[in-house]
């Protein structure tokens, strides 16, 4: 697990002694992935030109040592040009997510993590900018993910201290370490950053958070294999290879997928895996994972989907298969349960 691979020492005694200042921007679409906008995250006023004020708004970002050209940047920024009538604009912090010279564990805790918090702040106070500028507060989603996923929470956070609300953040499997658990110096996105926040769990416990923190938690494949989502392969991996990655990826893979088709990962309610499981009501109450979440649901929802693309199962996704019933006697579960009780 990942907060296994930090040393405790280095972590308490360095977390706070580094900080780092680039430069973060914003980027502003115009309708093909090649044609777009830039201005530095502290002047947003920059991209006002781009943004059709009619229109809602969608800002999105990557996590630690994500890039502007990766696969899960241009997969979702390209999807959601695709669809068209909305605004699409990307925080680019590739620069301040880097791991520099320090490699992967400390890279994150000393430079990405400290980065990150500032990157949020300043990215709440462009929203504001924004919205002071004519663009509806009501209409902007944020979607991050992993530590991009608690910068969108820093930034609604911030949005609140000045008594507003953003109105969704989506938080794509948010980054675990020092997020949660016995090494959890830091706060990040939870319930309270938007007025809805929806959030996809992939590698809980891995890379992503274990702990239900959204309005609504989606749970894919959750406890299926140890916790292996389809088509990722299992055993050890050197840190952040394509293969170390897969269960982490696979959020925006799910989510990317949703996009351009809003009704092929519909989930099911229930207060715990154990509940869904166990459950054969034929009416249980359902949503999409995706844009088409309903902003009136809460708790903890699950389905299943396939190893391979598309990933999306529809209402056969909803009903757990008789391994995941046999497992359900399993006491290697319990410890893993006892986050939705």
């Amino acid at each position: 697990m990942w907060c296994a691979k930090f040393s405790l020492w280095t972590i308490t005694f360095l977390i706070c002694s580094f900080h780092f200042t680039h430069a973060a921007y914003l980027r502003c679409y115009k309708g093909a992935l090649d044609t777009y906008s830039v201005t530095p995250l502290h002047q947003p006023k920059g991209i006002f030109s781009c943004i059709n004020k009619d229109l809602p708004t969608v800002v999105y970002t990557f996590g630690y040592r994500g890039r502007c050209a990766g696969p899960a940047t241009t997969s979702v920024l390209t999807a959601y040009i695709n669809k068209k009538k909305r605004n699409v604009i990307l925080l680019d912090w590739e620069e301040e997510a880097k791991s520099g010279s320090f490699g992967i564990p400390l890279g994150y805790a000393l430079s990405a993590v400290p980065n990150a918090r500032r990157v949020g702040k300043e990215l709440g106070e462009a929203l504001m900018d924004l919205s002071a500028a004519g663009v509806n507060m009501t209409d902007i989603h944020l979607v991050g993910h992993s530590l991009g996923a608690h910068i969108m929470g820093i930034a609604g956070k911030r949005v609140r201290d000045h008594g507003r609300v953003v109105a969704r953040i989506t938080g794509l499997d948010p980054a675990r370490a020092l997020f949660e658990g016995v090494l959890a110096l830091q706060s990040g996105l939870d319930r309270t950053c938007a007025r809805f926040v929806d959030i996809i769990h992939t590698d809980p416990g891995g890379y992503g958070m274990s702990t239900a923190a959204g309005t609504v938690d989606i749970w894919p494949n959750f406890a299926r294999n140890g916790g292996t989502q389809p088509g990722c392969p299992i055993g050890d991996f050197d840190m952040f290879t394509q293969e170390d990655l897969c269960n982490h990826d696979r959020s925006w893979h799910y989510f990317v997928e949703s996009l351009g088709a809003p009704t092929a990962f519909p989930c099911a309610s229930a207060d715990s895996y154990d509940d869904w499981i166990l459950s054969e009501r034929k009416d249980v109450p359902s949503i999409y994972l995706g844009d088409l979440t309903s902003n009136r649901a809460k708790g903890n929802y699950f389905l299943n989907t396939r190893a391979e693309s598309p990933h999306g199962m529809g209402v056969e996704g909803m009903k757990p298969d008789d391994n995941q019933t046999r497992k359900r006697r399993n006491p290697t579960l319990t410890k893993i349960l006892r986050y939705f009780r």
